[in-house]
């Protein structure tokens, strides 16, 4: 039996708000599950897990008291893992830090009108969500290995690497960037290096600027099974992954820098992401709009645990390891 749309967690106290946000989700068309559908002998912990694997979409009321629940935070770290998270500010709160980067809606004054530009927005996202894992049910193609997906042209060989990502608001492309970038890459053509068009995210409503991203592949010579890796994701998929080696990676908008983001929020040497005893350490350099972990500017050498978020200027990425079967 194919599972609801919409999962709906949220704090006791929120029931009757719960209740209103099922009905209007009913009202749109939305096959909608929560807890007041449980029935009478039903394993109430066994019952919520297996639902909320089984929807499309998990939204989240967010709530002063839903921040202090063990129960909402679990349900959500579970449907943040399975790209099926849609949080909803029901009420002004501080959200638990780890969620502080994943975009929210806020019907925090929302009275419940149909036709709120606000409500219909959060419609239109879960619209996305449930297309989306209609399509990967149906799509029965295995994805291509990572590997295959970074492989350098032939035709250039080479023993550097580099990659250019662009990312446009609302899918309008900005011709001046794209002759910026068209230049940059015949430069580093000339030069002897591989250049990797990786796809850019045409559906992406985030507000960031054009952004291209270098990077070499130095890191690539570190020893051992496990990698240290910090991953850009596109929905459920690694966009662009940078391996951290034994020398670290410095992150700047210019050259020297081993990734450089040309972004005008980025100094040029931003930071420094290096290993420590096998961990990850990041240190700001002392840029103007600083470095950010888990939502946190850092101010000092911080480590960066895995699964940590790594955000400079408009580039997020996530910290991962990774064994070499997997790049």
């Amino acid at each position: 039996m194919p599972g609801p749309d919409i999962f709906i967690s949220y704090s006791r106290e929120d029931r009757p708000a719960a209740r209103h946000f099922s009905e209007c989700f009913v009202k749109e068309g939305f096959k909608v599950w929560w807890d007041a559908a449980l029935h009478s002998g039903e394993t109430f912990d066994e019952v919520i897990e297996t639902e909320l694997k089984a929807a499309k979409a998990v939204v989240v009321l967010w709530s002063p008291r839903s921040v202090t629940s063990r129960w909402v935070r679990a349900e959500a770290t579970l449907a943040d893992r399975r790209k099926k998270l849609a949080p909803v500010i029901i009420e002004p709160c501080d959200r638990p830090i780890i969620f502080e980067l994943t975009h929210t809606t806020d019907l925090s004054c929302w009275t419940g009108d149909l036709a709120d530009p606000g409500w219909r927005n959060f419609v239109q996202d879960l619209h996305r969500f449930i297309d989306r894992s209609k399509g990967a049910q149906a799509d029965s193609q295995p994805a291509a290995p990572a590997a295959a997906r970074y492989a350098a042209p032939q035709a250039a060989p080479t023993d550097r690497r580099f990659a250019t990502v662009q990312r446009f608001a609302d899918g309008k492309v900005d011709n001046l960037m794209v002759a910026l970038s068209t230049l940059q890459n015949a430069i580093g053509a000339s030069r002897g290096n591989a250049v990797l068009n990786v796809s850019h995210d045409e559906d992406d409503d985030d507000d960031y600027e054009p952004t291209q991203i270098y990077t070499n592949s130095d890191g690539f010579e570190q020893p051992g099974d496990e990698l240290h890796c910090l991953e850009m994701m596109i929905e459920d998929r690694v966009d662009k992954r940078f391996v951290v080696g034994k020398l670290g990676l410095k992150i700047g908008r210019n050259a020297p820098a081993d990734v450089v983001l040309v972004d005008a929020r980025v100094s040029r040497i931003h930071c420094l992401v290096e290993q420590v005893d096998d961990q990850l350490r990041i240190t700001d350099l002392s840029s103007t709009n600083g470095s950010f972990v888990n939502g946190e500017r850092v101010s000092a050498p911080t480590m960066l645990e895995v699964g940590s978020i790594l955000r400079i200027g408009n580039t997020v990425m996530t910290h991962a390891l990774r064994t070499r079967a997997e790049l």
